[in-house]
């Protein structure tokens, strides 16, 4: 059977990542793929949010959820490669341990890729989504296998060499940037989406998340929102006319992100929770404007 297909989701914290992972993991699944959902979020937070946001969706067990710790998956790592028990726990249980794990380059990520290369190897899904840990660049995650590649020898140098490739194959790999409409995350995410580009990991597509709706948008109403006079509805007023720059300055960075030639999409600010995951994941399908 054919490897499955990954698609990582990247994106800084509070962008809605994992929102827009699980409600891409809850479309193909109810599209009749096989999908395994990893994530560093707890798995019993992440099927809440499944229950209660896409209430109805029909996944028949095609949907798996698994919750990875990365520090977990790391000493794991290491009692297979000692297979040797009594010498694997004196290691684990060595004070240096801890600092080794926090400086060796890329080690918790080589783990979590490790575990989603067995996981492929398995056969037991069609596609592998992962809501990938929050960075602040989600390069150095991408660039793990190949760091540690250049320190390791013989099978786990192999076995980096694998996972490198694996990662920057696009008949394998996608890889989807989550971000604002904002100053700084897209300033990070076209940083990103250079970078990607110039190492050869195969960038799919831009999503921007919690696109604002257009409020006295063209000139005539804007002009009329400006006159209204602010007595008993000061605050009603103050908020419109901030949604309604924040838009503008919403448009502008959506221009900025046209440059990068990619696919890209907006997802719209959705206040209420009911069935949210299928209005994500239908956006996520459409061009942006």
């Amino acid at each position: 059977m054919p490897a499955p297909r990954l698609s990582l989701f990247l994106g800084k914290g509070g962008v809605g990542r994992t929102t827009l992972a699980s409600a891409f993991a809850v479309d193909r699944a109810a599209a009749g793929e096989r999908v395994l959902l990893m994530g560093v979020v707890s798995q019993d937070e992440v099927a809440s949010r499944i229950q209660h946001e896409a209430a109805g969706v029909d996944t028949r067990g095609r949907l798996e959820l698994l919750h990875v710790d990365s520090r977990a998956l790391v000493d794991d790592l290491v009692r297979k490669v000692m297979r040797m028990p009594a010498l694997s726990e004196f290691i684990l249980r060595n004070p240096s341990y801890e600092s080794l794990v926090d400086i060796v380059p890329g080690v918790r990520e080589m783990a979590l890729f490790h575990l989603i290369g067995k996981k492929r190897e398995e056969g037991q899904f069609d596609r592998i989504v992962l809501d990938a840990p929050a960075t602040g660049h989600g390069i150095h995650f991408l660039e793990a296998p190949e760091k540690t590649a250049k320190i390791l020898a013989g099978p786990l140098r192999a076995r980096a060499e694998d996972l490198r490739a694996m990662l920057k194959d696009p008949a394998v790999t996608d890889v989807v940037i989550v971000t604002l409409a904002e100053e700084m995350p897209v300033r990070e995410t076209m940083e990103l989406a250079r970078k990607l580009r110039d190492q050869g990991f195969p960038l799919d597509n831009v999503v921007v998340n919690r696109w604002l709706p257009r409020v006295f948008a063209d000139a005539r109403s804007r002009a009329v929102l400006d006159r209204l006079p602010a007595d008993g509805a000061g605050a009603w007023l103050d908020a419109m006319r901030l949604m309604a720059a924040q838009r503008t300055e919403h448009e502008q960075h959506l221009a900025e992100l046209r440059a990068l030639d990619v696919k890209l999409a907006v997802v719209p600010l959705i206040p209420e929770s009911s069935r949210r995951l299928l209005k994500v994941a239908q956006a996520m399908k459409e061009v942006a404007p």
